[in-house]
């Protein structure tokens, strides 16, 4: 069962999931159904709030750029294009050879000035200036490489450059400095840390990529915007009681628009992020929407790539994907203002003092974009990995080399393994291939960090990647970190969720996921319903 205790403030507890059950119920009829949903629908609470003052998303959408680095200017791009061959001469060795990725991220002592003038690293404690630019039109080039080569994992990714730069506590990507330890990733974890506009330890494309003002850029505290906009989230979208009255409902709905499951129907992934995406919004807004929307709003999961890619990237392929996310993010305000849901955000718009937007829709286009990169990509990307694990099957993302499945090396045996405890099955599964495997935050103060062998002094406020999935997996936390076993007694120890989830101190990780609970839930309904599992009558 999921637990319950030492929640934070206002986060509505898990729908308790049996993990033995009979088959599923019949479906209600349908006019039952409809009255079920419009029961729990949150329009009847904020009417009264209606949508004055909501403005145009084109508007927000179309925003000036913020933080656009001068090595990024269209400028740059012309260089890139002009100088190409260049670039693949220096930036495939650079995907490939691990000494020659640290020379172009940190130098090298073999050429003198190289760590000021020919790398990453000095580019950025440079202010990434244009004459620099050269410098990432190759590193753009070694990533791509890189991810490639290591079979588009980026867990795989990671660990290749942590082992080029001598396998210690840190190393350089991006940006910024990396580190993966527990122990590094508890202290940051535990702290509000330092937030700006970045994703993937690069400048995140803001506005028209990533809304300016996403819950996971602001810096965390005490009588902040970000303390203002959670709990807001918590209050108005995530309250117990919505929470699992919407979760016992959930099967049945499940029933009635995927009305015969089959074990094989795991392997389409389509269909479950499909799934995946209305059980979300249906979670969140008390509406289930149709295929077609859900087919829509799965985008957040098809389009996952896209929002790693830095400026430059986006640049180089003038801006195609920055153009379908802005589309992406428009068509999902628009789910939102077709089933009326505008109140909703008007009254978590009055709650939040001195940060309310002037025009609601930029509130609504955070929280939205937020539920869909998170809630509907994350919850997806958490499907196909458990899919996959009861399949005996590698998720198409994972780091294959780095995962054995020990005990259960049949379907047969994976399937039996769940049915005894689905919670701990599927926290395994994704300690192993997590979803969310890094975040960005930034150094507090001056810190000296060791670069392959020479230790250097790195400024305040400097990028700084946490890497969780390399926590989840640190030998000194978990033994035989790399063989599949739900049975590990420190299972709630692992950082899948942006925290301890399930542990004593779960309330101790200021920025442990909003919606932990959630993603568990849908997760745990989509695995049991494909396998005609089903919670018995109370006990959600």
């Amino acid at each position: 069962r999921i637990c319950t205790k030492h929640r934070p403030p206002h986060q509505p507890p898990p729908a308790r999931l049996s993990s033995s059950r009979s088959f599923l119920r019949p479906p209600p009829p349908a006019k039952k159904m409809a009255g079920m949903i419009a029961e729990i629908t949150p329009l009847t609470a904020f009417a009264a709030g209606g949508a004055a003052h909501w403005g145009p998303i084109d508007a927000v959408l179309d925003a000036p750029l913020v933080g656009v680095a001068p090595d990024t200017w269209w400028i740059s791009v012309l260089g890139f294009w002009l100088t190409l061959p260049l670039s693949l001469i220096q930036g495939i060795p650079m995907g490939l050879i691990s000494c020659v990725f640290v020379c172009g991220s940190v130098g090298t002592c073999c050429i003198p000035c190289s760590d000021r003038l020919c790398s990453a690293m000095g580019s950025v404690l440079m202010g990434r200036p244009l004459y620099m630019a050269w410098i990432w039109w190759r590193y753009f080039v070694a990533g791509l490489v890189g991810l490639v080569s290591n079979g588009a994992s980026r867990l795989a990714l990671f660990m290749w450059e942590w082992q080029a730069f001598g396998s210690g506590r840190w190393w350089w990507h991006g940006e910024g400095v990396w580190c993966w330890t527990y122990d590094d990733c508890v202290r940051v974890l535990k702290s509000y840390q330092i937030r700006s506009h970045a994703f993937g330890c690069v400048r995140a494309c803001c506005p028209d990529m990533f809304p300016t003002d996403l819950l996971i850029f602001l810096p965390g505290g005490p009588g902040t915007q970000w303390e203002a906009v959670r709990n807001a989230l918590h209050a108005q979208l995530l309250s117990p009681d919505s929470f699992n009255k919407r979760m016992e409902a959930l099967p049945q709905l499940l029933q009635a628009n995927w009305s015969n499951p089959m074990f094989e129907q795991l392997n389409d992934a389509a269909l479950l992020q499909r799934m995946v995406s209305k059980c979300v919004f249906f979670m969140l807004f008390g509406k289930w929407v149709t295929d077609e929307e859900g087919d829509l709003l799965a985008g957040w999961r098809t389009n996952a790539g896209a929002f790693v890619l830095p400026r430059i990237a986006q640049r180089v392929m003038c801006n195609i994907k920055i153009r379908q996310i802005k589309k992406l993010r428009a068509a999902s305000v628009g789910l939102v203002e077709k089933y009326g849901l505008q109140p909703v955000f008007v009254q978590m718009n009055n709650s939040l003092g001195p940060w309310k937007k002037q025009n609601v829709v930029q509130l609504c286009d955070e929280i939205v974009f937020g539920v869909g990169f998170a809630g509907i990509g994350g919850t997806s990307a958490a499907c196909e990995t458990v899919a996959a694990f009861l399949q005996c099957k590698m998720p198409g993302e994972s780091p294959a080399k780095y995962i054995k499945w020990g005990s259960y090396d049949t379907a047969a045996k994976m399937v039996e393994k769940y049915k005894q405890n689905s919670e701990a099955y599927i926290k395994e599964a994704l300690r192993m291939d997590p979803p969310v495997t890094s975040a960005t935050n930034a150094l507090k103060e001056e810190t000296k960090v060791m670069l392959k062998g020479k230790e250097r002094t790195m400024p305040a406020g400097l990028l700084n990647q946490y890497v969780v999935s390399m926590a989840n997996r640190d030998p000194k936390v978990f033994q035989d970190p790399e063989i599949f076993n739900p049975d590990r007694e420190n299972l709630n120890k692992a950082f899948t969720w942006n925290g301890a989830f399930g542990a004593e101190n779960e309330a101790s990780f200021p920025r442990i996921c909003p919606g932990r609970s959630l993603g568990l839930g849908i997760t745990q309904a989509l695995m049991d319903h494909a396998l005609r599992i089903s919670p018995p009558s109370g006990d959600v």
